[in-house]
């Protein structure tokens, strides 16, 4: 009985993550055959938690706010709405805008090229 609750919580846990991010889903799935997902669940959590994260990015998230605001400020609303509704975070609404989540959508060599163009900044 206790496997297939393990195997409804990972078809759960699955198609949750699928539902954000295909290549998380990917690797989780990846993770999940040599690991039980549920303590790989709890460790990555515990990892997220104690992780060390300069401040600079909620400074930056909030900058950025600021410039969209005063730009177009019925633009800065409906970002704030539509990321209640969706339950994520102003930082995450833009950071999906950017179509920075795409798996595929650019290609290894060009996001090589896009690291060199912003490491001579």
């Amino acid at each position: 009985m206790e496997d297939d609750s393990g195997d409804m919580f990972k078809y759960k846990l699955g198609k949750w993550v699928l539902s954000i991010d295909e290549c998380a889903f990917m690797n989780l799935m990846d993770i999940g055959r040599n690991k039980s997902i549920r303590q790989y669940l709890i460790e990555s959590i515990d990892n997220w938690i104690n992780k060390d994260e300069p401040l600079i990015t909620d400074e930056f998230i909030s900058e950025m706010c600021d410039f969209i605001k005063n730009e177009n400020e019925v633009l800065y609303d409906r970002l704030v709405k539509k990321c209640a509704l969706k339950g994520i975070s102003v930082g995450e609404g833009i950071f999906e805008s950017l179509s920075l989540l795409n798996c595929g959508m650019i290609s290894a060599q060009e996001c090589r090229e896009y690291e060199d163009d912003f490491s001579n900044m």
